[in-house]
């Protein structure tokens, strides 16, 4: 669709031109008619260079000539094959034809047919470079000139047709955008969370490793109290046994003197 939308409105932009031209001043130069017809020669045959050169020479003798200025712009569009094209040349072509037409398109009051056509080729020019809005506006400014121009209420509609697809694209890029920084921030929170987790993790083993030396300590001291209890029970064990090997002593002794 977009091809052959560029394809009818460069056809068009061709058509425009070749409508019969005429001088800005009511009374022009002999050589001024004569270098614009040799320029329209020469645009016809596709010789844009060449008819650039030639309607300079003719804004040269008359440099309020609309319609040599009006030709040159478009003799400068036309060398241009590709209107998005960057290069130095190219622009720098666009946007001395931009300078020529606008001039033309301020005619309106003067020469409104030429101011027009001025102004409907911006709206081409722009559209092609997909700057709808301003395409837009020189399509209307064309409308407001001459209501009879269907090629211009054309293409107005698909310009506007054109800047709806373009805004439902960037607010469709919007969107993936925000959804993607979603589901970014979602990956973050599940990092932080595996983190904040991990730390919990630390901080319970840390707390286990403090609390340790306390659980050693206690054992320490209940050993200690295990091993006195022994002693103590060791102690009385032994002194029981003594006391009882006394007693076996005096007993013993005792049996000898009755027998004697």
């Amino acid at each position: 669709m977009k091809l052959r939308i560029l394809s009818l409105i460069a056809v068009v932009c061709a058509g425009i031109f070749f409508q019969p031209v005429v001088s800005a001043k009511s009374v022009s130069t002999r050589q001024e008619r004569r270098l614009i017809n040799k320029g329209n020669k020469s645009y016809t045959d596709r010789k844009f260079v060449e008819a650039a050169s030639l309607y300079q020479q003719a804004l040269a003798e008359n440099p309020e000539s609309a319609a040599a200025r009006y030709n040159l712009g478009m003799a400068q569009i036309r060398q241009v094959a590709n209107p998005a094209d960057s290069t130095e040349k190219s622009q720098k072509l666009l946007g001395s034809a931009r300078q020529n037409l606008s001039s033309v398109a301020a005619m309106a009051k003067e020469k409104p047919g030429l101011a027009a056509k001025a102004n409907y080729n911006l709206g081409n020019l722009e559209f092609n470079t997909k700057q709808y809005e301003k395409a837009i506006q020189y399509y209307k400014q064309a409308l407001r000139i001459d209501p009879s121009d269907d090629n211009a209420r054309k293409n107005l509609r698909i310009a506007q047709l054109q800047l709806e697809k373009q805004n439902q694209d960037k607010n469709q890029n919007q969107n993936k955008d925000q959804n993607k920084d979603k589901d970014q921030n979602k990956d973050q929170n599940k990092d932080q969370n595996k983190d904040q987790n991990k730390n919990q993790d630390q901080n319970q083993d840390q707390n286990k490793d403090q609390q340790q030396p306390k659980e050693n300590n206690i054992n320490q001291q209940t050993a200690s109290r295990i091993l006195q209890a022994i002693d103590n029970k060791e102690n009385q064990t032994r002194g029981r046994i003594q006391k009882a090997n006394k007693g076996e002593k005096s007993v013993a002794g005792g049996s000898r003197s009755k027998r004697w």
